[in-house]
């Protein structure tokens, strides 16, 4: 009896030790299931300091393999140490790591964990890359001081001529009067159209930019965008070569916001070509629908900055103009896509650049009002 009370006591040990093992087990699967497939990259080291985890994330993040990370420290993969300066961190850090060719920034978190006498027995550090958070906050930092010093200059301009007016030691011809008065109203209306400009950006995003279509002849509007833009100044000399055909060219949209888009493409075109030179604007139907181009002789587009000269905030550094707020491209493209047509750019034949837009033919009951 004795001995078969042991030998229960010891099969009753077995079996508790079987179920704990196998609770472990199931709790490791698990923990290293979810560590595997979560969006953050996760890397764990013991208490050498050897990775002992390295997650599907933290192989797309830092471009290094798991097999190539495991068994060596952080230091031996990144060339870049993760371990904080405090033995027990908190909050987040940002660090740059080279992967590949590239810099890659991380917003990083860490926990120290401890053994039951307080050593640290290993690490786990946390991170997801942050670089396009970063390039857009810095854009947004650029931007922001681009269109302060845009509005400082006008707002300069109208209250030293106002002031200037007001002097009582100093009486004014009425000629005089009427030119401070015209550089306050011209500097008003800066001041009005950079305001104008972010609230279409704001009605973009929103998605509640309304354009109201109707049959619009593209001749009449790209002849008037032209004849003002060349009474502007800063032209350097450029000329502008009109290829419109002789028959009215009637779209579906918004004369106002087409007038709009043609200027900050013809204002782009001016930008960036060099002085004296030719900008062609041309128009023609095109498989059932109305194509506009604007050609100029600048240096062109790289084709990898292509896409992302369109995206807000963006300022092309390698066509060597001038820079501006970096909302241009893409209000227009915001404005054609609300009139259902789209906007792209190609190299032209013999260098520059090619802005191309299209838009639906009118039908002769097109009237309506539509949205993005």
């Amino acid at each position: 009896m004795e001995a078969l009370s042991a030998l229960a006591g010891n099969a009753s040990a077995v079996l508790s030790n079987a179920e704990l093992y196998q609770r472990v087990a199931v709790e490791r699967e698990r923990s290293y299931a979810i560590l595997s497939n979560i969006a953050d990259g996760i890397v764990a080291v013991d208490r050498e300091g050897k990775v002992v985890l390295w997650n599907e994330a933290a192989e797309a993040i830092t471009g290094v393999p798991a097999e190539a990370a495991l068994g060596r420290t952080p230091v031996e993969v990144l060339q870049r140490e993760l371990t904080g300066e405090d033995d027990d961190p908190v909050g987040e850090r940002m660090l740059p790591i080279q992967r590949g060719g590239e810099e890659v920034w991380l917003s990083l978190t860490e926990a120290v964990m401890h053994d039951p006498v307080g050593s640290v027995s290993g690490r786990i550090f946390a991170f997801r890359d942050v670089s396009a958070e970063r390039i857009v906050d810095q854009m947004k930092s650029a931007f922001v001081s681009t269109v302060s010093h845009q509005l400082r200059a006008p707002l300069t301009s109208i209250y030293g001529f106002a002031e200037t007016l007001l002097r009582r030691d100093i009486l004014f011809g009425e000629a005089e009067r009427e030119t401070f008065l015209g550089y306050i109203a011209s500097e008003a209306q800066r001041l009005t159209s950079i305001v104008d400009t972010l609230l279409t950006v704001a009605r973009l995003e929103a998605g509640d930019l309304h354009v109201e279509l109707a049959p619009t002849d593209l001749r009449e509007v790209v002849s008037e965008v032209v004849t003002s833009v060349q009474q502007g100044a800063d032209l350097n000399g450029h000329r502008f070569e009109l290829r419109l055909p002789e028959e009215p060219l009637a779209a579906s949209a918004d004369s106002e916001k087409l007038a709009q888009i043609l200027t900050n493409l013809l204002d782009n075109a001016v930008k960036f070509s060099p002085d004296g030179g030719t900008v062609t604007v041309e128009a023609h139907r095109r498989r059932g629908r109305v194509e506009v181009r604007v050609v100029d002789e600048g240096q062109g587009i790289p084709e990898g900055e292509r896409e992302h000269i369109f995206s807000k905030f963006h300022r092309s550094e390698s066509s060597g103009g001038p820079g501006g707020a970096g909302l241009g491209l893409f209000i227009a493209r915001g404005l054609v896509t609300a009139m259902g047509g789209r906007l792209w750019v190609d190299t032209a034949e013999g260098g520059g650049s090619c802005f191309a837009f299209d838009l639906p033919l009118a039908d002769a009951t097109d009237r309506g009002q539509g949205g993005v």
